[in-house]
């Protein structure tokens, strides 16, 4: 038990060392080297868990982010989507999720387990709110919503990447109620 949690100590602080690196310098000057010298381990600890600095930036983000997108399923779907994309937003726009994108970018095969292991279980929990909306009564069932989860996340990310900005709280909730306005139950 105590040998578990000294590697759960030296992870987190490789983690964080990953995180401080990121907020000094972007994502192709980051090397094993400084985040082992920032860790106070060697790079064989390191490669011990990690495969390549890809597989860090991954874990980085994931501690970043674990807690912060976990529903309220007692609220609405577009409340729920609001808060979300907010959070999404302020996430990638941090040091740690601007690599994430570099890396999502530049290492496909990383970026699929990414995708398998971290997106889908988050993209799931959403389709579970989605089915309580429907019964709730609040959306209509007929309507493709694997459609419209693409098209919520895609322009968080479009304007992250490409417009070098952070979509702010009146550009979700337009993007939200767009997308929503063709499924809403009109009372």
């Amino acid at each position: 038990m105590i040998e578990i949690e000294k590697t759960s100590r030296r992870q987190q602080c490789i983690l964080q060392a990953v995180i401080a690196a990121l907020q000094e310098y972007d994502y192709s000057h980051l090397t094993v080297e400084d985040i082992a010298a920032r860790a106070g381990v060697g790079k064989s600890t390191i490669y011990r868990w990690w495969k390549h600095k890809s597989d860090l930036v991954f874990d980085a983000f994931k501690e970043q982010t674990t807690s912060i997108f976990e529903l309220d399923f007692q609220q609405s779907l577009e409340f729920n989507l609001n808060q979300q994309l907010l959070k999404l937003s302020h996430a990638l726009n941090h040091p740690v999720g601007r690599a994430l994108l570099v890396v999502m970018a530049e290492h496909r095969e990383a970026a699929g387990e990414f995708f398998k292991q971290y997106l889908l279980p988050r993209r799931e929990q959403t389709r579970k709110l989605i089915q309580v909306a429907i019964e709730r009564q609040e959306i209509i069932a007929d309507y493709p919503f694997e459609l419209m989860l693409d098209a919520l996340y895609g322009p968080i990310h479009y304007q992250i990447i490409f417009f070098n900005r952070m979509p702010d709280e009146t550009y979700i909730h337009n993007l939200v109620g767009l997308l929503l306005q063709p499924v809403l139950v009109q009372k």
